[in-house]
Parts: structure tokens; C-alpha cells; sequence
């Protein structure tokens, strides 16, 4: 479509309409022996549009005739006399009867302008708004301000996407911008998919039919510096009285109803912005005018935000919520490629500290650097999926129990039973670094980490063991304090084959497989840990490794 609705024009669909009669008999009989010519047809239009309770009825004309004939609106007014095809009539007259019964224009014509592109738009998707590009503004600003810290592209997230206007306009207005836009409804997901094939962007939008963020790539949770999102934010009572029938009844519940308060979607968002955000990324939100000072303050309620600001749309009434998370934007960009992140292994990165517990809390195997080797790590919980995929990269069959990394303090007493004073000594001259300790596991392990004792003469079975480590690492603290869970952990190699010091040793197998690989370069050590048997009257060297025997015996 070449019209282009000019700036402050809220076309059919917004709520500045009010839909009139819909008598589908008045006026669509036209003589099919007479010639109609743009003119005529257009000025037929407007007064017939205008019975119908179209407030913007020359307009509405101008767009359907557009539609019908290709002509722009500048030739529309010098092609006065130009005749309509047959076809060219029966498209217009499909139209009108279509915006007369009260439809919106976009769904009508099939194609709306948002900023600098022209979408496609269909029933059961939401009609993009003007409001909603002072959204984009404020996303833009997000955008450019990481972009000027990292020196390069940096992600965006936005949550219901719909037609894919916003991401869209922010891949297209920032080239080298990667974003992530996600919906509920398959419908939306197929329009948003065929609006960003036809402004070649799929190089730099990825869209995923999913609930918020839910099956978003979790290596990418923390990179994020942008989040944005148009939720459905219209109290439902809101929604029943208020709102025009062109809009309720035309286009989608579930992009309009945000609930008692408006503020259904918004709080769930809410809780997952700190953990899609970099330090220092921004999200912003479009919402209910009267509410936004209760959504303000829930964001500063939370915590961890350095700045929460309402802003107000092209109407000068309060719209958009812009808040920015606490911290400094990263001085570069963590992502090497799509699974791959690098660490500084003495002063860790918070946002690649969360990234990598976010992996691991949502199944995920890391790769990652410890004082010894690099290692393969999975959260330490109850039937992971991980710990089976770790001997899968492996190569190794399921045979044997990981270890565990701990954290310094405690860690020993809480997944140990009955441990033995001298492991408490080795614990105390030795952890953290590159000690192992093999101990009676606590009656809490997950089964599947324990390693079942052996038969004893009497033909019971001793109980189960499991090995614990507190590694000398603060990224490997860090991750630990992140988690809320030990890691369960082995070397980060194919079965048979020696440990990888560094990320570039890495098989490439490992690299593939692996969910995230945290490149913390050259491992201290380079030398797999000493494991100690600690279940017996005495300890005993079942591998000597990074501490000599003789300094433990």
C-alpha cells in the first residue's frame, strides 16, 4: 500500500472510533451499468462511510481506494476521471462493506505504516498504534546507549510481539542490532515471521511462539540490553464499557485484557526483567494511563533498579514505563557467538555469572574454566536432564556419579553425612582448590549423585558416597551463589581422551553440544584435583593430582 496515514492520524482500530449503523443492504447495490470513476467513487465513499459512523471517512476512502486501485493519494487527486476496472469495483465495493459493518481499516486493506515500514496486518493480531512508537523511542535509547558502551550490536527482547512492529523497527532502524521477539498466539507468530521476511531482516530478528520468554534460548537470559513490550493492558472493566465495539469485537482479547488493574501481564514481566537484563539494560513498557504510577512503584518495590520514569505518548497522557536496571552497561559485548561467552575467571562479570546459572537452572550443561581443568557442569538437581546429557557428550556410558562443586563455607557438612574429623581438616588446609573429597552422602542427595556402597561380609550394603569440591575459583562462587545449587561436574573431554586446559582444547563435539561455553582462558593449575577417600578410619589417595599425596597422608 503506498498511503502513508500522517503523523498523528490514529486510523480505524485505535480508540478514536465509534462504529455507526451496519446496515450491510444501504447503498452496495451500485449501478452496475453506470461508469465510476475515482472521483465519483471516492466522494460515493466518504458520504457513505460517513452514515455509517466513520469519523475519519475521506480517509478511509483514500486508503480503500488505494487498495482497490494501487493509485497513491497524490494520484488519486489527479486521476479524477480514471474509470475503475471491474475488478478494481468489486474490490472497492468488498471493502466498504467490510469498514461500514464496522471493521478495522488495517484488516480491511491488509497492511499498515508503523515509523519507517509498512506491515501486514490481519484479524487476530493487534492493530500497531502511534502511541506505541514513542515505545520504540524509548527502546532506541536503550539500544544506542549500550551499543556506545559495548562498541558493537547488542540484543533486544521483546515480549508479544504481534505484527513484529517493534522489534521490527528496531532491527531496521539500528542495523546490527540483534533481537528476540516472542508471542503467545500462532497467528501473531505466523504474521510477525512473514512481515519480518518481507523487510529481509531474518538475519537479525529470531521470533519464538512461546509464553514471555519461556523457551527463549536460556544462554541468552542476562544478555539482554533492552527489554520491551506493548502487554495487554486494558482493566477488563475498562474494556466492557469503554472501548469502542470496532476494537473489542475485532481484534484480539488476548492482546487487549491485562486484567482487573491492567497490570496482570506487566507483573510477570516484571519478574522476569532482572533475569533477561544485563546491569544496566533497560526495560520499557506501554501501559494503562491511569495506572502507571502503581506499576512505577512495584518496579521500584522490587529492587534493583537504578532509575523507574513514566513517560507520556503523542497525547501528552502518561503511556510508557521506562526503567533501567542498576550496574554498568558491559564495557564489551560477553558473546562470541551464540553459545559462547567469555569470563574473567578472578573477577567475574555478574551478567555472565547469570547468564551461565540461568543455563544450568533451565537444564543446560556448561562447559566452563575451574582452578584445574575445564569441566562439564549441570545443576545438581533432582532428575536433570543435564546429568544424563553430560555423559551423552561424553561419550561415556551412564555408569558412574559426578562430583559435586560446593560452596566454601558449609558445603562440606551440608551434603556430607557423619564426615570425619581429618576431611574436615583436609577441608580447612585445602579448599578451596584442587582437593576431592569422597564422603558418606547426606540422606538429601538426588540418588542418581550418589555413588551406592559396596557389600560388606555380612551382606548389607555400606551406605552411599558422594565427592565434593570447593574449586579455587570466584567465578565458579560466584556461579554457585547465583544457582542456589551445587554443580555437578566431571572434565570437560570425550571418554579417553585428556582434559582440556582451555576453551581452545575443547573437542569440537563438547562445543556443539554443550547448552554454554564460558571461555575463562588457560585453567591455573592445568593438573585434574587429588581425590581422597574419606569414608574409611584414615584418608586414602584414590587419584593424586594438583596436591601431592605426601602433603595429605
Amino acid at each position: 500500500m503506498h498511503l502513508r496515514a500522517p503523523v498523528g492520524f490514529v486510523p480505524a482500530g485505535a480508540l478514536c472510533y465509534t462504529a455507526g449503523a451496519t446496515n450491510a443492504r444501504e447503498g452496495y447495490a451500485m449501478p452496475q451499468q453506470e461508469t465510476w470513476t475515482v472521483k465519483r467513487i471516492l466522494d460515493w465513499t466518504c458520504g457513505f462511510l460517513e452514515r455509517h459512523g466513520d469519523e475519519h471517512p475521506r480517509r478511509s476512502a483514500e486508503w480503500l481506494l488505494n487498495d482497490a486501485t494501487g493509485l497513491s493519494q497524490v494520484e488519486i487527486y489527479v486521476n479524477f476521471d480514471r474509470p475503475l476496472s471491474p475488478e478494481e469495483l468489486d474490490r472497492m465495493r468488498a471493502g466498504v462493506k467490510r469498514r461500514a459493518a464496522g471493521e478495522p481499516l488495517q484488516y480491511v486493506t491488509g497492511e499498515t505504516a508503523f515509523r519507517h515500514i509498512v506491515l501486514r496486518c490481519e484479524k487476530g493480531v493487534l492493530i500497531p498504534r502511534p502511541e506505541t512508537e514513542v515505545l520504540v523511542d524509548a527502546a532506541l535509547e536503550g539500544i544506542d546507549a549500550a551499543a556506545a558502551s559495548a562498541g558493537g550490536p547488542v540484543r533486544a527482547l521483546e515480549i508479544g510481539t504481534g505484527t513484529g512492529c517493534i522489534s521490527l523497527s528496531l532491527a531496521y532502524e539500528r542495523p546490527g542490532t540483534r533481537v528476540t521477539a516472542t508471542d503467545l498466539s500462532p497467528v501473531a507468530i505466523d504474521l510477525a515471521t512473514r512481515n519480518r521476511d518481507a523487510l529481509h531482516l531474518a538475519d537479525a530478528v529470531d521470533i519464538v511462539q512461546t509464553d514471555l520468554a519461556a523457551d527463549v534460548d536460556p544462554t541468552l537470559m542476562g544478555t539482554f540490553s533492552v527489554l520491551v513490550s506493548n502487554p495487554p493492558y486494558i482493566p477488563t472493566d475498562v474494556l466492557a464499557r469503554e472501548v469502542p465495539a470496532e476494537v473489542k469485537d475485532h481484534e484480539p482479547e488476548l492482546a487487549l485484557d491485562g486484567g482487573a488493574d491492567g497490570l496482570d501481564v506487566f507483573r510477570r514481566i516484571l519478574e522476569l526483567a532482572p533475569r533477561a537484563l544485563c546491569p544496566g539494560g533497560m526495560m520499557a513498557l506501554e501501559l494503562f494511563e491511569g495506572h502507571l504510577g502503581q506499576a512505577a512503584e512495584l518496579t521500584r518495590a522490587q529492587g534493583g533498579w537504578a532509575r523507574v520514569e513514566v513517560r507520556e505518548d503523542l497525547a501528552h497522557r502518561p503511556r510508557i514505563l521506562v526503567a533501567v536496571r542498576e550496574g554498568e552497561l558491559p564495557a564489551s559485548s560477553p558473546v562470541i557467538g551464540e553459545k559462547t561467552v567469555e569470563v574473567d575467571v578472578s573477577s567475574p562479570q555478574p551478567e555472565v555469572v547469570a547468564r551461565a546459572a540461568e543455563v544450568a537452572r533451565s537444564g543446560g550443561v556448561l562447559a566452563l574454566p575451574t582452578d584445574s581443568v575445564y569441566g562439564l557442569a549441570c545443576a545438581a538437581t533432582t532428575e536433570n536432564p543435564a546429568h544424563r546429557k553430560i555423559f551423552s557428550i561424553k561419550r561415556r556410558e551412564l555408569s558412574q556419579t559426578l562430583p559435586w562443586f560446593v560452596s566454601r563455607e558449609g558445603g562440606l557438612d551440608r551434603w556430607g553425612a557423619d564426615v570425619p574429623d581429618y576431611a574436615h581438616e583436609l577441608a580447612r588446609r585445602f579448599w578451596p582448590g584442587a582437593l576431592t573429597l569422597v564422603v558418606r552422602a547426606a540422606a538429601d542427595v538426588p540418588p542418581e549423585y550418589v555413588q551406592p556402597g559396596v557389600l560388606g561380609p555380612d551382606g548389607l550394603r555400606e551406605p552411599g558416597t558422594i565427592a565434593l569440591r570447593a574449586p579455587g575459583s570466584d567465578f565458579i562462587e560466584a556461579l554457585l551463589a547465583e544457582l542456589g545449587e551445587p554443580l555437578a561436574q566431571t572434565s570437560a573431554n570425550l571418554h579417553g581422551h585428556p582434559a582440556a586446559t582451555s576453551a581452545a582444547e575443547l573437542a569440537p563435539q563438547i562445543k556443539a553440544e554443550a547448552d554454554l561455553v564460558v571461555d575463562g582462558g588457560p585453567a591455573s593449575l592445568a593438573v585434574p584435583s587429588t581425590i581422597v577417600d574419606c569414608t574409611g578410619p584414615a584418608p586414602r589417595i584414590l587419584r593424586e593430582g594438583a596436591i601431592p599425596a605426601a602433603d595429605i597422608l
